[in-house]
């Protein structure tokens, strides 16, 4: 799927999926498509930015390793704005010292990969639920 193409009528949940591994930008896409929801992918920091701006987003699946700008950057990045999305880390690190710091940064959950989908499921679900941005 092209950059920002959405994938779901407007009155879906919207997913900014965020991973510079085209592979694993997939399959979240396709996974969380078959959820239901309206999504759209970025494969860098600068492209996820862009994509919250034009996308509006309810929620963020934001990868945490990415060359240049990186998913710390734009986890701050976003939580600085004035009407956030709401933010999934999905790495694949398993280290529990980092995914406490993301979120008391302001995450709402982080997600190790590979990804239960059973679990994603229910973490968007319950994070579009928090403050879904106004449209």
């Amino acid at each position: 799927m092209s950059e920002l193409e959405s994938t779901v009528p407007d009155d879906k949940i919207r997913v900014l999926i965020v991973d510079d591994e085209p592979g694993v930008a997939d399959v979240l896409d396709e996974m969380v498509t078959r959820f239901g929801h309206q999504t759209a992918v970025a494969h860098n920091g600068v492209q996820a930015i862009r994509a919250v701006r034009e996308f509006a987003p309810h929620v963020v699946l934001l990868d945490i390793r990415m060359p240049g700008l990186d998913g710390h950057t734009v986890l701050d990045h976003l939580r600085g704005s004035s009407q956030p999305p709401t933010i999934i880390i999905v790495s694949g690190n398993h280290e529990e010292d980092e995914a406490r710091e993301l979120l008391q940064r302001g995450a709402f959950d982080y997600v190790t990969k590979p990804v239960d989908f059973g679990y994603l499921k229910q973490a968007i679900t319950a994070a579009a639920g928090v403050a879904p941005p106004e449209t």
